[in-house]
């Protein structure tokens, strides 16, 4: 026989600060699906951009499942309250046993210690700044049409195709969006701090085997909410990381380009010169087709980059899996009285 003690305002108490979490959660929800509700960040970064479209649906999922879940750990809690506050007005003494598990030992000083939150979760929420990030400029007007026509009539590859096209994108939006996820993984560490204190606030004032089973519930959504946060401020360090390279990558890419220009124009300064201008043209053009692959080079380099942020989006995206929280939780039974304890 195993008896219960509970001081009841610090089970409202708790059961309280769950709600604010559920809320938090809640809010972190609803921004998320503002900030981060975008996967098309142009050509630059089109490699990424289904799975990422994939995850992003995946993580507002796993932040409604978290609010609605936390909700009905409020619930529970404060069903649980009810039903001992039930239970030791039946009572004598204050003492009543619960269903033959022991006797109901309830107290009430009508203050809750201890369930504070440390930290204002949704504070973390803000509105991502403009990061005013854009890419190196590409267009080059005639002049690069001009010289593209000049490398496929030597049988190079066309740079607008295979080059140029690729150094397009909103970098800006995807650093933006990078910012949101670090809030939103601020916001639900803040709340995993906050139910972590009132976890361990709420051990002191309320044992038995519904207060064990209810610290085993909160350590599960304290481990979900830790991991979902890491994959979180993953993402954001991959985004951030990402644009950098994309940036560095675009610069390289536009000098060389720059390069092909210069070297191909001054062939064609010299074409009207008869053989010895066709010549230096043909020659001027061979050499920008080299300068042209080694952009090509780069540009792959930095695929092979994002096939590995590929991979890790793919993770995240089946971490944000709402089978993997806690199940709903049962409330404590109603004690039926069966006499009185001493």
């Amino acid at each position: 026989m195993t008896d219960v003690t509970v001081e009841l305002s610090d089970l409202r108490g708790w059961a309280a600060q769950t709600g604010r979490g559920s809320a938090d959660l809640g809010a972190a929800h609803g921004y998320a699906s503002s900030h981060i509700a975008d996967a098309d960040f142009g050509a630059i970064l089109e490699l990424i951009t289904g799975d990422y479209a994939a995850l992003l649906p995946k993580m507002h999922g796993i932040l409604e499942s978290d609010s609605s879940g936390m909700g009905q750990e409020q619930r529970a809690l404060s069903a649980s309250a009810d039903a001992y506050q039930d239970a030791d007005r039946q009572g004598r003494d204050r003492f009543v046993e619960l269903g033959g598990s022991g006797a109901l030992h309830a107290s009430d000083d009508g203050v809750a210690n201890g369930f504070e939150d440390g930290v204002t979760a949704q504070t973390k929420l803000t509105t991502p700044s403009t990061a005013n990030i854009t890419l190196p400029e590409v267009s080059f007007g005639w002049i690069l049409d001009k010289v593209c026509e000049l490398v496929i009539w030597v049988g190079g590859p066309d740079p607008r195709e295979y080059v140029t096209k690729w150094i397009a994108g909103d970098v800006n939006k995807a650093t933006m969006q990078a910012i949101a996820w670090e809030c939103v993984a601020a916001c639900v560490e803040a709340v995993e701090a906050n139910l972590k204190s009132g976890s361990a606030a709420i051990a002191r004032t309320w044992m038995g085997p519904a207060s064990a089973a209810s610290a085993t519930q909160m350590g599960k959504w304290s481990a979900c909410l830790v991991d979902q946060a890491a994959k979180m401020r993953q993402m954001s360090a991959h985004l951030k990381s990402m644009v950098d390279q994309a940036v560095k990558m675009a610069q390289v890419v536009v000098d060389i380009i720059k390069t092909v220009i210069d070297v191909v124009s001054a062939g064609l300064s010299n074409a009207a010169i008869p053989l010895y201008g066709q010549w230096k043209l043909i020659n001027s053009v061979k050499q920008a087709i080299t300068m042209i692959n080694n952009a090509r080079k780069v540009i792959t380099v930095f695929w092979d980059v994002l096939k590995l942020v590929v991979d890790t989006i793919k993770m995240c995206a089946s971490a944000f899996n709402a089978e993997s929280l806690p199940p709903a939780p049962a409330t404590a039974p109603a004690p039926t009285p069966a006499g009185v304890g001493g």
